[in-house]
């Protein structure tokens, strides 16, 4: 054990090193003279990193080299090396603008309410127009005919309801076939089918006479 932590001790590294590693600070200098070197070192760095802030390229250089997208802000609009046609786009957005309905247009379809109108005057208006919608559906609801005029007609409801027993899954496959022939027909093979059809009921199909 004590030779194991000898052998450690002899590796490791003079106090010299690890001072000029800046592992472990010079404690033979004055503690103002630590802070200022520190203090230059800081501010070392930071000139270094202005410099490299002044090396970089500019939003426009990025925007002609595709790397930076075109954004939405006046300074950043431009599109091949040249500043956006705003007056096109504004006379395109004027045009679309004078071919939309007026407001009056767009409270005669209901879509939005006036607003120059009291709220009651439109709560009323709703109400009304409520009860009109309400009014015709009953009316057409009194002009339906009775059980009598469909009998008349041949219009017949059965109300009486029917349960019919059906096999049981495990008797037969309810599954669909996933190999059935239709799903390999091709387009030649479909048109031949119809028009072979449609051969077959103009010619040889029996149709019934009307009485």
């Amino acid at each position: 054990m004590v030779t194991e932590i000898g052998k450690k001790l002899s590796r490791r590294q003079e106090k010299d090193t690890l001072v000029d590693k800046n592992i472990l600070k010079e404690v033979t200098v004055s503690p103002s003279i630590v802070q200022n070197k520190i203090a230059f070192e800081k501010e070392r760095q930071q000139d270094a990193l202005n410099r490299k802030l002044e090396m970089r390229p500019s939003k426009v250089d990025l925007k002609l080299r595709n790397i930076l997208k075109q954004g939405d802000s006046n300074d950043s609009l431009y599109k091949s090396g040249e500043i956006l046609d705003f007056d096109a786009k504004a006379a395109k957005l004027k045009s679309c603008l004078k071919k939309r309905p007026s407001r009056a247009d767009i409270e005669g379809m209901n879509l939005i309410h006036n607003s120059t109108l009291s709220p009651t005057i439109v709560e009323k208006q709703r109400r009304l127009s409520r009860s009109m919608i309400e009014d015709s559906l009953e009316a057409k609801l009194r002009l339906r005919p009775d059980i009598d005029e469909l009998a008349a007609k041949n219009i017949v409801f059965c109300e009486t309801v029917e349960v019919l027993a059906t096999f049981r899954k495990s008797e037969y496959n309810r599954r669909p076939d996933g190999d059935v022939t239709f799903k390999h027909l091709t387009p030649q093979l479909k048109v031949a089918i119809r028009n072979e059809l449609n051969t077959y009921k103009k010619t040889e199909m029996d149709v019934h006479e009307d009485g």
